[in-house]
């Protein structure tokens, strides 16, 4: 089960969804002959970390949703809040305030995701670029990493694979290529 922003999506330069690490991820389970089920309804651009916990706690049965889907499950992959960062860095100010009230989100979202599944859950960190600097990524991914440990996930850092600018179509967006997305799904992969 993908669940994530437009990172989790496959979001290009060209505001189109592309091959994205889930997609690598599900043609190699695939492949191997070790995919039941595959679910990415939960994974577009601007996909909120407050719009996942609200999904989480609507109990509407009327519909396959979220809390079925979690609890069918046998791995996760989170890639959520670099999109909403950057736009609050662009817009506002990206603080120790908003960092840490987000960390507190991640918190009970893994906590609530936790209750529902015992799927493997892999939760993907931040990386750089002109809008996100070094030092809130550092504190970000160190944040994500205890999280992990804490609720028994594997934290995958991406930041320094991602600094590689042959992963990127163009230096005015954060969102990175076909490539970045197939270094990430291999990192996964040989985390299992």
């Amino acid at each position: 089960m993908a669940i994530g922003d437009g990172i989790s999506s496959g979001e290009t330069s060209y505001k189109i969804d592309g091959i994205s690490y889930n997609d690598y991820l599900k043609e190699y389970f695939y492949t191997n002959k070790l995919l039941k089920h595959y679910n990415n309804d939960y994974s577009y651009k601007n996909y909120k970390i407050n719009d996942l916990l609200n999904d989480l706690n609507n109990k509407n049965y009327n519909k396959l949703n979220i809390q079925q889907t979690l609890n069918k499950a046998n791995l996760i992959t989170l890639s959520i809040g670099e999109e909403e960062l950057v736009k609050l860095a662009i817009t506002e100010d990206l603080n120790t305030k908003e960092i840490k009230k987000f960390i507190l989100n991640y918190d009970k979202l893994i906590s609530i995701i936790k209750e529902l599944t015992d799927a493997k859950i892999f939760i993907i960190g931040f990386y750089e670029n002109k809008y996100l600097e070094k030092s809130s990524v550092i504190i970000l991914n160190s944040e994500l990493s205890n999280i992990a440990n804490k609720y028994d996930s594997t934290f995958i850092n991406i930041n320094d694979l991602l600094k590689n600018k042959d992963y990127y179509l163009d230096t005015k967006t954060y969102y990175f290529n076909y490539r970045g997305h197939k270094e990430i799904a291999e990192m996964i992969i040989n985390s299992l």
